[in-house]
């Protein structure tokens, strides 16, 4: 176990350092100043999962995730932009069709992405790029069975995409979004056999689509209001594991609450610099 959690940990590092150090790169020039977009968001909605490896039952219920995300511009004339963005996601429910038993997950989620931008017509941009995530957790099962638990680890790498409209409410400046991660290539856990016999017989797997399924859409409105922004959206999240005989799928759907702005503007000299936002400033 711990051979293998330190195997998905370096291949973490290997994944996500190349994409730092090529971020720094650009951020050299010192003829821009790019301010830290930051946001905090919390979400509430529904979900439903299956885990054969604990159950052959799907699951519904309630859903609540709470969210970070910081985004910036690289200095200088890159179009480059930077996203984190680090998730907690806690789901309950029951099963289906009878409302009986329990499960619970628990999962956290970090996503490291670059992207480009162009803009394609007036106050409205693309941004296009690469993200690679890393999502793990424990799915617990209160109905009964052999298995109590799994864990479920993810790490994947893919496309990112990103459209944004700038626009005006009246006076009130409104910047709309809607995202969407893609992942590729994928390496996850799933053990066949069940965690409680200690069997971790091909425990990791390595796919793509044909075995590994995620998206993420995301679909926010930022209301602006002098130097931070109330968001208002919708989340929306599929993992999907294809193993038999133990598939697992997850499906979420969350509207979310939050607010966001520039978390460090000014610094020295930087009314001397050109200003880049990331995704919008002040």
């Amino acid at each position: 176990m711990k051979k293998t959690f330190r195997n998905l940990l370096c291949s973490v590092v290997a994944l996500t350092l190349p994409l730092v150090a090529f971020a720094d790169n650009k951020a050299k020039e010192n003829n821009t100043h790019s301010p830290l977009y930051f946001a905090v968001e919390v979400g509430t909605g529904s979900a439903s999962w299956i885990d054969k490896s604990l159950s052959y039952y799907t699951f519904k219920g309630s859903n609540f995730t709470l969210g970070f995300e910081i985004m910036r511009a690289a200095n200088g004339d890159s179009k480059w932009v930077q996203q984190h963005q680090l998730r907690y996601i806690n789901s309950s429910g029951a099963i289906a069709f009878s409302g009986k038993g329990g499960s619970k997950i628990h999962f956290g989620n970090y996503t490291f992405g670059m992207m480009s931008h162009s803009t394609v017509a007036p106050n409205l941009r693309l941004y296009y790029g690469f993200d690679a995530g890393l999502l793990g957790g424990v799915v617990f099962n209160d109905h009964g069975g052999n298995n109590p638990m799994t864990l479920k680890g993810d790490l994947s790498v893919g496309f990112t995409g990103m459209i944004v409209y700038d626009f005006k409410l009246g006076k009130l400046p409104i910047t709309a979004r809607y995202q969407m991660s893609l992942p590729v290539f994928a390496a996850y856990m799933q053990n066949e056999q069940g965690y409680m016999t200690a069997d971790f017989t091909n425990f990791i797997k390595f796919g793509t689509w044909n075995n590994h399924f995620n998206m993420r859409n995301r679909l926010h409105v930022d209301l602006r209001f002098n130097t931070w922004a109330l968001r208002l959206g919708y989340n929306n999240d599929i993992v999907t594991h294809y193993a038999t005989p133990n598939h697992f799928q997850y499906v979420s759907h969350n509207f979310v609450i939050g607010f966001a702005g520039d978390l460090v503007r000014w610094g020295k000299d930087t009314d001397k610099k050109i200003i880049k936002p990331a995704l919008y400033t002040y």
